[in-house]
């Protein structure tokens, strides 16, 4: 999934209605946030999905830059012509992990992102949870 569809999806689970004012309001409030609670699960395993699969790319990314260059192992006059194939590699690999740490420290801070929002629907299910509890005398 791309980034902009995780921002999408979270901004959807973000909007809630919190007032309550009554005991109906508040179970439904609970079941509300268990249910996105379990949505926000789901969408942190797929990212740690993403950033394996993104890590892995990046790897095997690599070593076709590293094989490509290998192959192309020529000194001389040719080589001096064109540019040196090391100072290519090593621009391309450099461009390669800029990329690639980009795209991971983005699906990072979404994991972080839901981790912080997981917390956040704990906190208030809690208040709610013991309102009920001190009306109902459990």
């Amino acid at each position: 999934m791309i980034n902009e569809d995780y921002h999408k999806l979270l901004t959807e689970i973000i909007d809630i209605n919190v007032e309550v004012t009554s005991i109906v309001d508040s179970r439904r409030l609970i079941l509300e946030l268990n249910e996105r609670e379990s949505i926000l699960l789901k969408l942190k395993e797929n990212i740690l999905r993403d950033i394996r699969m993104a890590e892995s790319n990046f790897l095997k990314d690599k070593a076709a830059v590293r094989k490509k260059y290998s192959m192309n192992q020529k000194s001389g006059f040719t080589d001096i012509i064109r540019g040196r194939s090391k100072n290519k590699l090593i621009r391309e690999l450099k461009q390669l992990d800029s990329s690639s740490k980009t795209n991971i420290g983005d699906l990072k801070e979404l994991r972080y992102m839901i981790d912080d929002l997981i917390v956040q629907f704990e906190n208030l299910k809690d208040p709610v949870n013991k309102s009920m509890r001190n009306k109902f005398g459990n």
